[in-house]
């Protein structure tokens, strides 16, 4: 039986991700810098910015040269941000997106990555894990990273984000997860059409959801029942996902109108509290305000294998992936300036899931049925054992298990006592790329 906590943590791990996409890009495009300081150093100004270098418009946008009339950021033309969002213990990641800036156009791209992402922890850093964590397998789900280290969780998330997608990433923003409302009653209601009848009840953790079917104006309150609301969409949980894009894209209409860019300096300065982020240049950003623009804004979705089983990873599609981050960092700069090579080299990580390989399961023991016993067993365990049969050369006293990676062996080398690893990378373009050849040791 789900606990209350539980329960309550399962729901609003799943509201906060539009809030936290929102925010990220808030933080890219309107230069929370200038609130920094007015926040932090004790709303004063003077003496600690110079804001003589931008010639500021109505809305605080400028030119990008400085004093000298040098380019502020050089050849630079794409921030990447990453954006985690916490559980309430601060040792899960229930939010993590990839927030792409392109300065000339103002288009904002945002890659949402799913916290049950099947990645590779980078060797060094899996090597200090080891030192703490024997349990620790290098591969795993990328919400846990900040729970496998000590320190600089947020540096570890992007640095496993950055191996495992192949691409650099500028700055990381952390949020934390109780200011979803006010910040949808400091920007004033929201027009959104409600796609049905919205109603749940769970008194344990003091939610109430009941909304109707339509287009109408909803406040903070009403917003975070949208967001929070799981079931009943006909499409199940892709139109949960849905919903959530429409509510972004209505949320930035609101954000961007001209009431709320005059006003946004309150805006940002009433959350920046909940904030940790390492975004310290970030004053320099305001020159881009005019160029930020509603439409400007896409929502991506990390690819998913599809041969994906949909057990408990999420597992992402190498190609595709490949494909979608050169579409949103080098196409742009590939069709606008005819240049022939990427502007960033991409090279996602290529997880392979160990639960989809074929498994040639052979008793070299002289005990009957061990291998279809094993066989069987695995397949419970969700592996894909397509034979079981004898070893041509009995008897074997240690049992080998035979991988194309060594991520193979050291997912399966628990289930076999005293077993040896031998690895023979051709094997994954054979008809049985795992083979466990059993030995006396499984008796």
């Amino acid at each position: 039986m789900v606990s209350k906590k539980k329960q309550k943590k399962q729901l609003v791990n799943k509201f906060i991700q539009i809030f936290l996409s929102t925010f990220a890009l808030l933080m890219a495009v309107v230069g929370i810098g200038t609130v920094i300081y007015i926040v932090v150093m004790g709303n004063s100004i003077g003496g600690m910015l110079d804001l003589s270098k931008y010639n500021l418009t109505e809305y605080g946008a400028a030119n990008a040269a400085d004093p000298d009339g040098e380019d502020i950021f050089g050849d630079k033309k794409l921030t990447t941000f990453a954006v985690f969002g916490v559980d309430e213990d601060s040792y899960r990641t229930d939010v993590t997106m990839v927030v792409f800036f392109h300065h000339e156009s103002g288009k904002v791209d945002i890659l949402s990555v799913p916290r049950d992402t099947k990645v590779k922890i980078p060797d060094d850093m899996y090597s200090t894990i080891k030192e703490r964590r024997s349990d620790v397998n290098q591969v795993v789900k990328i919400n846990a990273i900040p729970a496998y280290v000590t320190e600089d969780r947020n540096e570890a998330s992007v640095e496993v984000l950055e191996s495992n997608l192949g691409i650099p990433i500028d700055y990381y923003v952390n949020v934390k997860l109780d200011v979803f409302r006010y910040i949808v009653d400091t920007i004033g209601e929201i027009k959104i059409n409600i796609p049905v009848d919205m109603k749940y009840s769970d008194p344990l953790q003091d939610l109430n959801i009941n909304l109707k079917k339509g287009e109408q104006y909803i406040n903070g309150a009403q917003a975070e029942q949208l967001v929070r609301f799981r079931s009943g969409y006909a499409s199940g949980d892709v139109g949960r996902v849905e919903m959530q894009q429409l509510f972004m894209k209505a949320f930035v209409e609101q954000l961007l109108n001209t009431k709320n860019r005059l006003n946004m300096v309150n805006v940002v300065g009433a959350v920046l509290v909940k904030v940790d982020t390492n975004f310290e240049n970030a004053v320099d950003y305001l020159i881009f305000l005019d160029r930020i623009k509603p439409e400007n804004f896409v929502m991506h979705m990390l690819p998913r294998d599809p041969d994906d089983k949909g057990g408990s990873y999420y597992i992402y599609d190498y190609d595709a992936t490949k494909e979608l981050l050169d579409k949103i960092i080098n196409e742009p700069f590939l069709a606008s300036e005819n240049i022939e090579e990427a502007v960033i080299d991409v090279s996602p990580e290529e997880i392979i899931d160990i639960k989809s390989l074929t498994i040639s399961v052979q008793n070299g023991t002289n005990i009957m049925g061990l291998a279809g016993k094993t066989r069987d067993k695995l397949k419970e365990q969700g592996y894909d054992p397509i034979e079981a049969i004898d070893y041509e050369n009995k008897p074997v006293e240690k049992t080998k298990i035979y991988v194309p990676i060594p991520e193979a062996y050291e997912e399966l080398k628990a289930q076999f006592k005293d077993s040896e690893m031998v690895i023979q990378p051709e094997l994954m373009d054979q008809t049985h790329q795992i083979i466990i050849v059993l030995g006396n040791t499984e008796e």
